[in-house]
């Protein structure tokens, strides 16, 4: 704890005004569309957050800040969230992930990612063309989206996408598709984080800046949050579905950006 007290003194002794606002700003508005729904605050933290800081930083730090916010928000979480769908996501994500790992030894990156927004773009289509699952999906439909999940989240650590819309195609209350996507990434960001650990990336630095950061993003989230009680199902879901293609949009020109 005493060497945690001096890392957080010594970075608020680097942080500059202008490096604290964009840090602030940056927090704060991934926050706001995580607290509204539910979801894309690593997806959206990162590369503001990649702007101004190097990213073996800004990645650690956003999964940080996103692994402190979901344990506070789940004991609410888990009362609303489908605990039968998670089971079964979680279970093919950790088939997924692995093998997600292999494949990216076998091909680059970028073609990865290229590939994973041209998956979600697909997605999103459906999804604004009416897409709908069954009330009560059947376990092994479940256990496929999850299993894509870990398999994207071991190509290019972005598990959102097909659980995302999973949920968006589902006739299920927003209240309890919201609070089941935040306990899922609440399980994803624990699992990163014991791996940013393990090589090294979450330490004393990166978690004394997301500490920094937590009160802003609490705060992000609240209103987010509060956007989400004023709003009605086809909004959370109209909105749910723009994130997901302006991320994949994001990844796409990431992907090209790094193959050129």
């Amino acid at each position: 704890m005493h060497e945690l007290l001096i890392a957080m003194r010594d970075l608020g002794a680097a942080l500059t005004p202008k490096l604290a606002f964009l840090s602030v700003a940056s927090i704060f508005i991934a926050a706001i569309l995580r607290g509204y729904t539910g979801f894309g605050f690593a997806l959206a933290a990162v590369p503001l957050l990649s702007l101004f800081m190097n990213p073996t930083e800004a990645v650690p730090v956003a999964i940080g800040l996103q692994l402190a916010g979901s344990l506070l928000d789940f004991p609410k979480a888990s009362r609303t969230c489908d605990w039968p769908s998670l089971r079964w996501l979680m279970l093919g994500a950790v088939i997924g992930s692995p093998l997600g790992t292999l494949i990216l030894s076998a091909i680059s990156a970028p073609t990865a990612r290229l590939a994973i927004s041209a998956i979600t773009l697909l997605a999103v289509f459906a999804l604004q063309r009416g897409f709908a699952l069954p009330e009560t999906p059947l376990r092994p439909l479940t256990s496929f989206t999850g299993f894509f999940a870990g398999l994207f989240n071991g190509l290019a650590a972005m598990p959102g996408p097909p659980v995302v819309a999973y949920y968006m195609s589902l006739p299920m209350p927003r209240r309890a598709a919201r609070a089941s996507l935040m306990v899922f990434f609440l399980m994803t960001s624990i699992t990163a984080t014991v791996s940013f650990a393990g090589v090294g990336l979450m330490n004393l630095h990166t978690v004394g800046l997301s500490l920094l950061g937590l009160p802003v993003m609490w705060l992000g989230t609240k209103l987010g949050e509060l956007a989400f009680r004023r709003g009605s199902d086809t909004m959370h879901r109209q909105v749910s579905i723009a994130s997901l293609g302006v991320i994949a949009l994001v990844s796409a020109v990431k992907g090209i950006g790094e193959l050129t």
